[in-house]
């Protein structure tokens, strides 16, 4: 039970970042071209 709390976590976690990154990768792409 504990890992798949730990993996839940790890997801809540990384989830945001990963769109934050993507978007932000993004919306430079579009400024610069």
């Amino acid at each position: 039970m504990k890992t798949i709390r730990n993996l839940l976590m790890a997801w809540v976690l990384t989830l945001p970042a990963a769109i934050l990154l993507s978007g932000s990768s993004y919306w430079l792409f579009t400024q610069l071209f």
